[in-house]
């Protein structure tokens, strides 16, 4: 087999690695979501903040544990859950349920610049939004405070 063969694949597996990422953004629907922040330093990650959404509410009927979910713009502007089911279906967002609100391991921690962790663990009031694509992938863009 060829030298150049292995290489090749590496860097167009590592090329579609990236592309994937940036796919989120480019062909997803950008939404803001209200959010409260929660334990915002890691000694070993550097800082975070922690998130907790209140619109995002579990439809009753819906089983505690794994849960798919879509979102969509509210009438104020902000997401909230669009469809929600147990059993996945396309498009969704793999999430689980807690005390009547749905969350997902990509929501949970935003990444912060250093220094600013206190500033938005100080706040009770915080907006972030994402990207979600159409296939259920999440790409979470910015974090700020919110002004209502």
């Amino acid at each position: 087999m060829k030298n150049w063969v292995m290489p090749a694949l590496q860097t167009v597996f590592t090329a579609l690695i990236i592309t994937s990422f940036f796919a989120v953004s480019w062909f997803g629907e950008s939404l803001t979501l209200r959010a409260e922040p929660y334990d915002p330093f890691d000694p070993f990650l550097g800082e975070y903040v922690m998130l907790q959404y209140p619109d995002l509410e579990a439809p009753s009927g819906l089983e505690h544990g794994t849960v798919y979910f879509t979102l969509k713009e509210g009438e104020d502007g902000y997401a909230v859950v669009d469809q929600a089911d147990n059993r996945p279906f396309f498009g969704a967002i793999e999430g689980y349920t807690f005390d009547r609100t749905i969350t997902a391991p990509q929501l949970e921690q935003f990444y912060v610049e250093q220094g600013r962790g206190p500033e938005l663990e100080r706040e009770e009031n915080l907006q972030v939004t994402i990207d979600v694509a159409p296939w259920g992938a999440i790409r979470p863009m910015e974090i700020d405070v919110r002004q209502d």
